[in-house]
């Protein structure tokens, strides 16, 4: 029991340290700013094989919360579909929601625009226009380094999405996770 305690008040003393050391500076989210991002998910729920979903990212600060960039994705199960897309992405920063009490979460609100190729053994090949508008938060280990969630409802011009009956459908809702490195 004794040792379940000291475990639990070590975890507690490095969270907090990290939360102090996020407040020593504000987000790097200022003009100027430019970003590297890679955020990815893995679904479990289609038929067959896990899938892995990858997006990374390239954006630049055009003012002070308000970021705009290019974007590349890339999802398959290494089997029997893949989906690839470029495409570009805006984000705004709502850097003072939580400034008061927790100065290190920065909520966000963002979309991507992306032409996506599906390519597949039990459908059809399919190009399309996706449209992914995302809520996430950002919790900044450092003002430079931050890691990420966002929930996100994309919506295509064509089927371009598997499902767990091994078919397409043109929508996708989820949850990603992400890291973000910040630099001038």
């Amino acid at each position: 029991m004794h040792q379940y305690r000291h475990a639990a008040a070590t975890i507690v003393v490095l969270v907090l340290s990290c939360s102090a050391i996020a407040q020593e500076q504000a987000p790097l989210l200022q003009r100027g700013t430019q970003e590297l991002a890679l955020a990815g998910a893995l679904d479990f729920k289609n038929r067959g094989d896990t899938t892995l979903d990858l997006i990374a990212r390239y954006g630049y600060f055009l003012r002070d919360n308000l970021e705009v960039g290019g974007v590349g994705q890339f999802s398959g199960n290494f089997d029997d579909a893949f989906r690839y897309g470029l495409g570009g992405f805006a984000e705004y920063h709502l850097a003072q929601a939580f400034a008061r009490r927790w100065p290190s979460l920065v909520p966000y609100v963002g979309a991507d625009v992306l032409l996506s190729f599906v390519d597949t053994d039990f459908g059809d090949d399919n190009a399309a226009l996706a449209f992914e508008p995302r809520l996430g938060l950002k919790w900044f280990i450092r003002n430079y380094f931050a890691v990420e969630s966002h929930l996100f409802f994309a919506l295509a011009t064509d089927d371009l999405y598997q499902n767990d009956e091994d078919d397409l459908d043109f929508y996708d809702i989820g949850l990603r996770l992400g890291i973000r490195v910040y630099f001038r």
